[in-house]
């Protein structure tokens, strides 16, 4: 009896040597922060959450964003006509540890938005309003209130380079942050028909 003992207690010590020690860690998550307030220009765009994009190794890429936001314009009495486009400023993140950099790709209803030409988002004239049906309504722009409606792009992270020049794929870059600015241009055209 005292044998049986003597290994049980003898295994038990064997398989303490072996367990694994407390592992600790931790993350820290940020936000950038402004506050705006504009309730008289002719036309207001507001983002209504920031973008972060995630890593996931299992599909080699970055996760993609729906970007929402407030769009308001305020009606011009006498418009016959109302177009709205949108277009990319900047939309390139860097880091500081090294070159590399990733460009993040914009989408407006399946259409990506370019640096080098304007997408048009409503066009009254064409009977287009590509989801902005409050705004595209002649009691809108032609009226003297004024009128909101919410929008939404598709941001994607759609390629890097490693030098800012030359490509590379997202699996070849340094772990590490990157950051920046996606910026779009908003353009708003209120116009009335010759007599």
């Amino acid at each position: 009896m005292k044998r049986l003992v003597l290994v049980t207690s003898l295994a038990a010590a064997l398989s303490c040597a072996n367990a694994v020690a407390d592992i600790t860690t931790s993350a820290t998550a940020s936000w950038d922060a402004s506050a705006t307030k504009d309730t008289t220009s002719s036309l207001i765009v507001t983002p209504l959450k920031s973008l972060s994009f995630q890593y996931a190794e299992s599909i080699a890429a970055f996760n993609s964003q729906e970007g929402a936001f407030d769009i308001t314009i305020q009606g011009q009495d006498g418009a016959t006509d109302f177009t709205l486009t949108s277009q990319i400023i900047s939309n390139t993140l860097s880091r500081s540890t090294d070159d590399s950099t990733l460009n993040v790709g914009v989408k407006w209803n399946g259409g990506s938005l370019s640096k080098t030409a304007a997408i048009t988002m409503i066009d009254t004239a064409k009977s287009q309003s590509s989801g902005l049906d409050t705004l595209a309504s002649p009691t809108a722009f032609a009226g003297s209130e004024r009128v909101s409606a919410l929008g939404a792009f598709n941001f994607t992270v759609d390629s890097a380079t490693s030098d800012g020049s030359t490509a590379a794929k997202f699996s070849d870059l340094a772990d590490g942050y990157w950051s920046g600015d996606v910026k779009v241009q908003f353009t708003a055209v209120w116009s009335e028909s010759a007599t």
